[in-house]
């Protein structure tokens, strides 16, 4: 398995976590039987668990672009150390936007996001070469 798919499979498990939080931070701060139940009314929390619902649904609706990306480059015999140091600083810097979403640390997740942005079309830059 190359580097590539090592990093996208890392992106694939960090969505577990990101799943889990926020529903076990509603949990605690409300009760099991909400954590067990339909959910229908939600409890009272912190601002960082909306951010992490935030954080989560970001992850999701970039993961797919990603994965795409680095599939392709893998299926056409594009990956290269370019690509796989690239694929490295994007897991590296959506794990570190996922993070610094939670905690509410703004200018961290904006170039953290922009950073991982940069390292995917640098993937895609090799895959037309």
């Amino acid at each position: 398995m190359t580097l590539d798919l090592i990093c996208l499979l890392v992106l694939a498990l960090w969505s577990i976590p990101l799943n889990h939080i926020p529903a076990i931070a509603r949990t605690v701060h409300s009760d099991l039987a909400w954590g067990i139940g339909n959910r229908e009314k939600m409890p009272e929390v912190p601002l960082w668990v909306e951010r992490a619902d935030r954080a989560q649904r970001n992850h999701h609706d970039n993961l797919s672009a990603i994965a795409t990306v680095i599939l392709i480059a893998q299926v056409t015999g594009q990956t290269d150390r370019v690509t796989a140091i690239a694929s490295i600083v994007l897991v590296s810097l959506r794990l570190l936007h996922s993070l610094s979403y939670i905690f509410g640390i703004i200018l961290i997740r904006s170039i953290a996001y922009f950073g991982a942005v940069a390292a995917l079309l640098t993937i895609v830059w090799r895959i037309f070469n």
